[in-house]
């Protein structure tokens, strides 16, 4: 298998891109949300998309910075601002970033163990112009974890917790959402197949059943 791609025109990227993740939420009960500026852009779209669907949810994170869920930095805090307080999200599993990074990533390992066991039904990731997922960085120890979450060093100097290939690559439906020109050639490398996932932790995904890219045409300038 390969990754899918899917290209949206630039200006109508988040609500394109909302209406698909929409789609893939029918009749799921798990959810993976995601960090980062494209995920921003993306959730008050997918809020009002959702009004009558988020009461079977269980919603988890793929990665987290080690602050207060009230810091600007906190992708939960992000997340629920935008998407989970507007849509009344029955059930959330947050990342405990303000407690001790590696206690926390033990915590959510034992959390997310039952729904990771089965698959969470619809994982969202965003993508860095390195290539990382979550908060697996090229080169990072956790890309070799046999735990579920784990606690990192970030390049940006904050610890941060993440969940691991062992969580990410049994899910059942993997959309990427990757946008603006400074992520083509990251989209590019990826695609083209010649990194192991040790340099390219997008790779990891490659031989997933059902992982898709979903871009913007400027992501995809180098496809």
């Amino acid at each position: 298998m390969s990754f899918g791609t899917t290209v949206f025109e630039e200006d109508d990227y988040a609500r394109s891109a909302a209406s698909l993740v929409a789609s893939g939420l029918k009749g799921a009960t798990s959810l993976v949300l995601t960090g980062g500026t494209t995920a921003e852009r993306i959730y008050p779209e997918l809020a009002s998309s959702l009004t009558n669907r988020w009461e079977k949810l269980e919603v988890f994170f793929s990665d987290e910075r080690c602050v207060p869920p009230d810091d600007p930095a906190s992708n939960f805090g992000m997340a629920a601002r935008l998407l989970l307080w507007p849509s009344e999200t029955a059930s959330v599993h947050r990342m405990r970033g303000e407690n001790p990074p590696r206690d926390a990533a033990a915590a959510y390992h034992e959390e997310v163990a039952p729904v990771a066991a089965e698959g969470f039904d619809l994982l969202l990731l965003g993508m860095g112009s390195d290539c990382h997922i979550a908060a697996l960085f090229p080169g990072s120890p956790a890309l070799a974890t046999r735990q579920l979450c784990a606690a990192v060093d970030r390049p940006d100097g904050m610890t941060g917790l993440t969940l691991t290939p062992g969580a990410l690559a049994g899910a059942n439906e993997v959309l990427l959402l990757v946008a603006g020109a400074g992520k083509a050639d990251a989209v590019a490398r990826v695609l083209a197949g010649e990194q192991p996932f040790q340099d390219c932790p997008a790779r990891l995904l490659a031989d997933h059943p059902d992982a898709t890219f979903v871009l913007d045409r400027p992501a995809a300038a180098h496809l």
